[in-house]
């Protein structure tokens, strides 16, 4: 059954996402073969050419899915009806198509309802409600340009604006410990490809495989990601702590998720000072496994040992473009540091 986050919005517990990958964005055996599309081409041109492809504006008849061209053509048709796109431009002009659940993919995906998330820019609220209305398959639009997120405390935060429909994706993250899933409100949440050879993940392989996932502190942890994994390897305890509260909030938001299977038998929140971003520390949550005691904090990471006790191995990863020597100098009471 999928577990509630709000109101309007639901998520599916990892070991159910995992379960259903081998066949989520396969055609079927009836689907109309991939329109193959060039991407570089006019929009004009391509409308021209998929007028005259048999099947080559319609869904499969037996399975309902539509290959990805389809749906950004579909989306661009918006965008020039809207005077935001011209003929002239290509299809890769309407933005970034992210599916729902991302990990590596080695064929065009065919979509389903809600399956598709577009980050764009030039775009319009106006412009993304039709584009949900009229486009099955998309389910969110967002208004994007830079990284979203917080890389320099005093400057602030940097947002990506969700025009239209729901942000709430999920990427599956595989290693040698296991698969989990991790879910993000990509508004908010800076985007990170899902690829087969994932640098971080070798990194966390390596320690351990050298038995350093004992204690461990993710001081830059975003949704989670790398404090999780630690958790699925046999951590015997977790410190995740972010100053961005969107990003604490999805971290607590992929406990739930991976619930199962870390084993997770307690998720206890605490209340939160008011704000986006974080100065103290305060813990947000903790979680508990027969194996693994997981806190997660709202805070500078420079100050995060003030309120933690220091770790056998602190993580960074630090956020693109981050000056980050301070927190390493503050991150020097753990018994080593790696930058991922």
């Amino acid at each position: 059954m999928p577990i509630a986050k709000l109101p309007t919005e639901t998520i599916t517990p990892a070991e159910e996402v995992l379960a259903r990958l081998d066949l989520l964005y396969m055609a079927c055996p009836n689907c109309p073969a991939e329109p193959g599309l060039d991407k570089a081409a006019s929009f004009a041109d391509l409308s021209t050419r998929l007028a005259a492809m048999e099947g080559g504006r319609k869904r499969c008849s037996a399975c309902g899915r539509a290959p990805l061209d389809l749906v950004m053509v579909e989306a661009m048709e918006v965008l020039v009806r809207h005077r935001l796109r011209k003929g002239s431009d290509s299809l890769r002009t309407v933005g970034w198509p992210l599916v729902e659940v991302g990990y590596p993919l080695a064929y065009p995906p065919r979509l389903g309802p809600e399956e598709l998330i577009i980050v764009g820019e030039r775009l319009t609220k106006e412009a993304a409600a039709e584009i949900i209305a009229r486009v099955p398959e998309i389910k969110g639009v967002i208004r994007g340009g830079g990284v979203p997120g917080v890389s320099d405390l005093q400057a602030g935060p940097h947002r990506w604006e969700l025009l239209a429909g729901s942000d709430l994706r999920c990427d599956v993250v595989s290693s040698l410990m296991g698969d989990l899933v991790i879910y993000k409100h990509q508004s908010k949440i800076h985007v990170e490809f899902p690829r087969q050879s994932a640098p971080k993940m070798k990194i966390l392989e390596e320690l351990y495989f050298r038995g350093k996932l004992t204690t461990i502190a993710d001081v830059l942890c975003g949704p989670g990601t790398l404090g999780l994994v630690a958790a699925l390897g046999g951590a015997e305890r977790v410190f995740m702590n972010d100053a961005w509260l969107p990003a604490v909030e999805d971290a607590i938001l992929n406990l739930e998720a991976n619930r199962s299977i870390l084993g997770i038998k307690k998720i206890e929140r605490h209340k939160l000072p008011a704000g986006e971003v974080g100065g103290d520390p305060v813990l947000a949550a903790e979680a508990w496994s027969d194996k693994c005691k997981i806190e997660v904090y709202f805070g500078d990471a420079e100050r995060l040992f003030s309120r933690a006790e220091p770790t056998d191995l602190c993580l960074i990863d630090p956020f693109p473009g981050m000056k980050f020597d301070r927190i390493a100098e503050a991150c020097g009471v753990c018994g080593e540091i790696v930058v991922v």
